[in-house]
């Protein structure tokens, strides 16, 4: 089940505040898990900011095709997102606090990813 996924992940990296599963196509967090209670807006918004970064379906945000991983940083957070390389609608939307091992998170995050997106 995709959040018993989720929960995994974030019990993994506590550093993750909230770890969202979104269909790019639909423009909706599907499900999520969050350290504190986001609004719909807030996850709307989320899920804005991973097609802006990581490009619609068919639409690359900038260059020549889509990519597969983007990340955003501020001084308060690290974005992660992730699309699946099977179901290219299929994201992983994360907000991570600065200390979070990027390289790590990634090594777990893109396994879990693929298992929710492809139900393995």
């Amino acid at each position: 089940m995709a959040s018993d996924e989720l929960d995994a992940l974030n019990g993994k990296f506590p550093g993750c505040e909230t770890l969202a599963f979104a269909d790019l196509a639909t423009m909706m967090v599907l499900v999520t898990n969050s350290s504190n209670a986001r609004s719909r807006e807030a996850l709307d918004r989320l899920c804005a900011e991973a097609t802006l970064t990581l490009g619609g379906v068919e639409a690359p945000a900038m260059g020549d095709s889509t990519c597969n991983t983007a990340l955003s940083a501020s001084r308060d957070r690290v974005s992660i997102f992730l699309r699946a390389e099977q179901e290219p609608s299929d994201v992983l939307c994360c907000i991570c606090s600065p200390e979070v091992d990027i390289s790590a998170f990634l090594a777990e995050a893109r396994p879990c990813l693929q298992k929710i997106s492809g139900g393995a």
